[in-house]
């Protein structure tokens, strides 16, 4: 081996801070943006509210120089100029902002202290685990197939982290012309299963459990006998049936325990981990209308009035010594300004398409919600698929039926006898059935898998019980013992006798 110098030519993509800012924008909440929007207030002289200024007169006497010195000095200026900026961003909106597009990027100039672009990134913590494993196969996916089969797969898993829908269901849903075989969704579900937290995307509970075990340093007292466990014997662990299986396979007491202990520690719900207790939140959207004539807008109530003050923007224009200081702050304003005009937009842009789809749910409720797709907004808009997920993510929209997150009007599919109807339908289905029965009989989950198959909905019962407990809806018989006593018809009476 000998030292050597090598000359070669490569090209990279690298993200501008004003691309990094405009997609953190795009995810923020309307209570989020709203501090984000505060704290550019105190840091910029040049940023001011529509509400708290006047426009100026002719006659109003204009700031002098001397005034704007004293004002750059008592405020913290940048020393660093922002590479790639434009001086003219503020005059121009782009209607169509793809952050997938090639004109989106640029090869960002190195910063005077060293420090990557990346690196100036906002670390916000991120709710939603899908949105986190979007984030995490970003950086370890660079084929645009993989990506997409990625995507396919995140779409289908719950909000506990579990893959609800079978690969052969995903598989089929595929447009032909992609030409994906099982092999490759296979391969792409392992690379999803890849990412934190540890036991995302799995298929069942004892899956969840394997793949959490599998990250278990080797040698670990009881990891073997709990592989053994969770693989073979998951029922009768749940049973707490201890004293059978530790004779049948031969265990320890101090073993038995260990592995229990180890199970114990593992997560069940690895996507329900990252989900906060409920909070207040401010609407983004607003439907409002009749059948035939939806509206949909912005809430003015979450919309922050912000713009670079006219008045110094006109004395840096005319003047050819501004201080430096000033022209980054004006440049930073003039982004900012611009950032939150295209998260406007693109928001907006992609609630109509939602809504389009899910007009039924507009007139009919929860019954009416269908199955809908990142990748079919996408697709509409004329965008990636990330940034549809971003812009839905910690957002909410005041509906005829209440306040609703984006996130559920893009529920997962259920193969239905004369249509394709959602998860949620479904779920209001049930929940429609149950109020509506009597209670001196409750209807169990084959009953209530009968009724929805008359109405063309065919559902398995184990299907109908996991979509119950998750209602928090007790089983028949519990739903008969604890009903509440009620008059009732002396021939109802003595059938129930």
């Amino acid at each position: 081996m000998k030292p050597a110098t090598r000359m070669g030519i490569s090209q990279n993509l690298a993200m501008t801070p004003q691309l990094l800012q405009s997609i953190r924008l795009l995810q923020l909440s309307a209570i989020e943006l709203e501090q984000e929007v505060e704290s550019a207030l105190e840091g910029n002289v040049l940023l001011e509210r529509h509400d708290d200024v006047a426009p100026t007169t002719a006659g109003a006497e204009a700031p002098s120089a001397e005034l704007i010195d004293r004002t750059l000095a008592s405020s913290e200026s940048t020393e660093v100029a922002v590479s790639g900026c434009d001086e003219a961003a503020g005059d121009r909106v782009d209607a169509d902002f793809d952050w997938s597009s090639a004109e989106s990027w640029s090869g960002g100039e190195p910063t005077e202290d060293g420090e990557p672009i990346e690196a100036r990134r906002a670390a916000a913590p991120i709710e939603d685990a899908r949105v986190a494993a979007l984030e995490q196969l970003e950086l370890i996916i660079d084929s645009r197939r993989d990506w997409q089969l990625a995507i396919a797969i995140i779409e289908h898993v719950d909000d506990n982290g579990y893959l609800e829908t079978e690969l052969a269901v995903i598989l089929a849903s595929l447009p032909a012309e992609w030409q994906v075989t099982m092999a490759e969704l296979e391969a792409a579900l392992t690379t999803v299963q890849s990412v934190e937290p540890t036991g995302f995307a799995a298929r069942d509970l004892r899956e969840c459990l394997l793949l959490q075990l599998e990250t278990v340093k080797a040698g670990t007292p009881g990891r073997n006998l709990a592989e053994t466990l969770v693989m073979n014997h998951l029922e009768r662990v749940a049973a707490r049936d201890f004293g059978k299986l530790r004779s049948e396979l031969g265990a320890t007491e101090t073993r038995m325990i260990q592995a229990m202990d180890l199970i114990r520690t593992l997560d069940p719900k690895p996507g329900a981990s990252r989900i906060e207790p409920a909070q207040a939140v401010v609407p983004d959207l607003i439907v409002s209308g009749v059948a035939g004539a939806w509206k949909i807008e912005l809430n003015p109530a979450s919309l922050p009035k912000l713009r670079v003050n006219s008045t110094y923007e006109r004395m840096m224009a005319t003047s050819a010594s501004a201080h430096r200081g000033l022209k980054d702050q004006m440049q930073q304003a003039r982004w900012l300004v611009r950032g939150l005009e295209m998260r406007h937009e693109t928001l907006l842009k992609t609630a109509r398409v939602v809504f389009e789809r899910q007009r039924d749910f507009l007139r009919r409720g929860e019954e009416g919600m269908l199955p809908l797709t990142l990748r079919e907004v996408a697709d509409a808009i004329a965008m990636h698929e990330s940034t549809v997920c971003r812009v839905t993510s910690n957002k909410f929209v005041a509906t005829p039926w209440g306040v609703y997150s984006m996130k559920d009007f893009f529920p997962s599919q259920i193969q239905g006898a004369e249509s394709d109807t959602s998860g949620i339908a479904v779920r209001a289905m049930i929940r429609r059935i149950v109020d509506g029965e009597k209670l001196s009989a409750p209807l169990c989950d084959g009953a209530i898998a009968a009724i929805l198959a008359r109405g063309g909905v065919l559902i398995a019962r184990r299907t109908i019980a996991k979509y119950r407990e998750a209602m928090k809806i007790a089983p028949a018989k519990e739903r008969r013992r604890i009903a509440p006593l009620v008059p009732v018809r002396m021939g109802e009476f003595a059938r129930a006798c």
